[in-house]
């Protein structure tokens, strides 16, 4: 009953939604008794969007909603859902004149025939019935009259014709499978409250069901379901042959959602717990969900259909899935929803049902256009059950609590200082687009990202923000109109600006470097990525897609404490083996495989590392970096000065290698001196300049920079030994 169409943003001139007299009017704000909403929407962006709907989808002469061909049909999911949408906007005349065609063929006290208009079907479809029976009753609380009647009537009708033995049919005239999309159980329990009868028996088996056909991997569920088998299959209602997580079962985390929201229904948050743990490490951001997810069978799980069709941004899939994050109150959970958010308001629907998503007409259509509008309401507040308000709470919208960039958490006391590094690292800075296109940034592009802290040590610290990306085309490709935000800091490894020469980048083969180590904290979508010199010369010869944005790189993992992380720089395909062996240091799905380097080849030309806020449809990212150590395969530290390069004259001292402290050569007759004081290491007798490392016997570095006078101050946070580094020279330092 739904067609899959390539998504392309579009700009529609919106009107305001003329008012009227319901009871809740439009936008309710209503907190839900359980999850976590969006608190600082714009409210004025749904009404756009709403005008945007109405404008391309809805036909008041008709009572239609065009679906999903154009304009020779409806389907009874597009009556119910604009019922729906029209109830909680507050329009009672398109409520009414989509709920006359609903009555006029065959759904007068039941279901409507599935399809009207060119190529008629009949039978009904179970999920339009659903919405259809919540719609009225809304509308009995909205606008008074005989809604709730009418309700009651469908509800009746549903229980005897679309539920077979407490199982959901796929319609009253067929029962070949099971969709998952179909468990609306926050309807059902709605339907209990009602108009009573057995709902509760319906519910229960729908989330028997429902477990049956998750995957275990991802937290999935198939379009179709197998009764018996419980596999994904295909039936004769099915849209197209693709077996998987398609356009049918994106909805499922959503009716999931709205069970948590409204009734705090511990079985739809179980449901989307296992697609939680999933989403966010393997999407980071809304906007990183793919339009579809194949069925391996081979594999016995699912996987990201990467196929032309199905891979772009898309409300159906960005918002259905992403909305299951809504279950849940942790700060990770929280930061994704607002991604989640800002794909549904950058998406938006065509001007009108002919020839949309072409040329003069971009934009979604009728399908995802239709559920954006669903999402959006629901996701903001304005879509709580008006028929039993109890636990709903009146809220007004803040912007204040939008996400925004700042400087930090408060440890910071000033920034800026180029005469300190971190992990002997000084060569920072900070960088971001002057395009005007919605960047923001804390510190400044071209400012240093060093801030010291109050314990005195070092930390890199920068909060970005971008603005969405343009969506491609090749005339503004070739017209150069394509602008792209970018937003972020990097450490170079040389000081030396080496764009153009290969041998000015870093050799971590030569030097055994296999492992990065970053203890980091950060939020929101941030990439750290490889620099080298091969993407500088590939961006100098102009090779399509393999330039500037097109290294290496892998998410972090979001954190609300510094928490240290080891990247596994083996080479594997075109990137890396990533975090511990486990998710791939990779170059970003637009990039050229043909033309970019892989990465064996990249490691023996890096030049630095960055960490920039990624996402396609705009956001937030915050990043504080306490230390970048580098190690061997036996993930021990490889000195810094290997790494910068830095030309340290030599000393002709004897060298000895305690046997207890076999990490380091000490030097026996060094030129500077080191005791305890308590908890603090003091270091006399060094040059003002000279560069210093603090390090624990396990290589973790505690300190480091360049010393700014002949006497330093380190304080270390436990006791036991301790290994000081000036310039070329060792000692060690025990803290009792």
């Amino acid at each position: 009953m739904k067609k899959m169409f390539k998504v392309m943003l579009g700009v529609t001139a919106a009107a305001a939604v003329t008012a009227s007299a319901g009871s809740f009017p439009f936008p309710q704000n209503m907190k839900y008794p359980h999850g976590h909403i969006i608190e600082y929407a714009n409210t004025d962006v749904i009404k756009q969007h709403y005008e945007s709907w109405k404008k391309a989808w809805y036909n008041a002469s008709q009572g239609w909603v065009y679906a999903p061909e154009g304009t020779c049909s409806t389907v009874s999911e597009a009556i119910a859902y604009g019922m729906l949408i029209s109830v909680y906007m507050d329009d009672q005349s398109v409520f009414d004149k989509l709920y006359g065609t609903w009555k006029s063929n065959g759904g007068n006290g039941g279901g409507m025939n599935w399809r009207v208009g060119c190529s008629a079907g009949s039978g009904s479809a179970s999920d339009a019935d659903f919405d259809a029976a919540l719609a009225l009753v809304m509308a009995s609380k909205q606008w008074g009259g005989s809604y709730l009647n009418d309700a009651k009537s469908i509800i009746s009708w549903i229980a005897s014709n679309d539920i077979s033995g407490n199982k959901i049919k796929p319609g009253n005239q067929w029962n070949d499978a099971f969709n998952p999309s179909y468990a609306a159980t926050a309807n059902f329990q709605l339907f209990q409250d009602v108009n009573g009868g057995s709902w509760s028996g319906v519910i229960s088996q729908a989330y028997t069901d429902l477990s049956a056909c998750q995957d275990s991997k991802t937290g999935l569920v198939p379009d179709w379901c197998d009764w018996n088998s419980h596999k994904p299959r295909t039936t004769s209602a099915a849209v197209s042959n693709d077996i998987g997580f398609y356009d049918d079962a994106a909805r499922t985390p959503w009716r999931m959602a709205m069970a948590y929201y409204w009734y705090g229904d511990s079985k739809a948050q179980s449901f989307n717990k296992k697609v939680v743990d999933w989403l966010i490490p393997a999407t980071r951001t809304a906007s990183g969900v793919n339009s579809g997810y194949k069925w391996v069978d081979s594999k016995n799980t699912y996987e990201a259909d990467e196929s032309d069709i199905r891979n772009f941004v898309s409300s159906t899939f960005s918002g259905g899935l992403g909305l299951a994050v809504s279950s849940f109150d942790t700060e990770e959970a929280k930061t994704y929803l607002t991604t989640v958010y800002k794909v549904l308001v950058e998406q938006k629907s065509c001007s009108k049902p002919d020839g949309c998503g072409e040329g003069s007409n971009p934009g979604e259509k009728y399908y995802p256009a239709t559920l954006n509008m669903i999402y959006l309401l629901l996701v903001t507040g304005n879509m709580p059950n008006l028929y039993k308000t109890d636990g709903f709470t009146k809220f007004t919208p803040d912007t204040s609590k939008a996400p925004s960039i700042k400087l930090g958490d408060g440890e910071q006391q000033e920034f800026g200082d180029t005469t300190v590094s971190v992990s002997g690292l000084w060569n920072w800075g900070a960088y971001h687009d002057k395009l005007g296109i919605g960047t923001e940034m804390l510190p400044d592009s071209g400012s240093s990202p060093i801030f010291k802290m109050e314990d005195g040590s070092y930390i890199a610290h920068a909060s970005m923000k971008i603005g969405p990306e343009p969506e491609w085309t090749e005339e503004k490709a070739k017209a150069g109109l394509l602008k792209y935000p970018s937003a972020g800091i990097a450490v170079s490894f040389k000081k030396d600006e080496c764009k153009k020469d290969k041998s000015c980048g870093v050799n971590f083969k030569t030097l055994g470097v296999k492992y990065i180590r970053v203890t980091a904290k950060s939020s929101g979508p941030i990439r750290m990525a490889i620099l080298n010199t091969i993407t500088d010369e590939n961006e100098e010869k102009k090779l399509e897609n393999a330039g500037a944005g097109s290294e290496p790189g892998i998410y972090v993992d979001n954190s609300s404490d510094y928490k240290e992380v080891v990247y596994d720089m083996t080479p594997y395909d075109y990137g890396f083996m990533g975090v511990s062996g486990g998710d791939k240091i990779d170059i970003l799905d637009w990039v050229s495989r043909t033309n970019a380097p892989e990465g064996a080849e990249i490691l023996e030309h890096i030049k630095g590392i960055k960490w920039e806020v990624k996402d396609a449809k705009g956001g937030i990212g915050e990043i504080s970096i306490k230390a970048v150590e580098f190690l061997d395969d036996s993930k021990q530290v490889i000195d810094y000065v290997k790494i910068t390069g830095l030309k340290i004259e030599a000393k002709k001292d004897t060298i000895v290698t305690p046997p207890e402290e076999s990490l380091y050569k000490v030097s026996l007759m060094p030129h500077f001196s080191v005791r305890a004081n308590g908890m603090q290491v003091l270091i006399n007798g060094i040059k003002s300049g000279s560069q210093y490392g603090v390090y624990n016997m396990q290589g973790k570095v505690i300190s480091s920079g360049i010393a700014l006078s002949d006497n330093l101050t380190v304080k270390v946070p436990t006791t036991g030994s301790y290994i000081v580094r000036v310039g070329s020279e060792m000692n060690r330092v025990n803290v009792k």
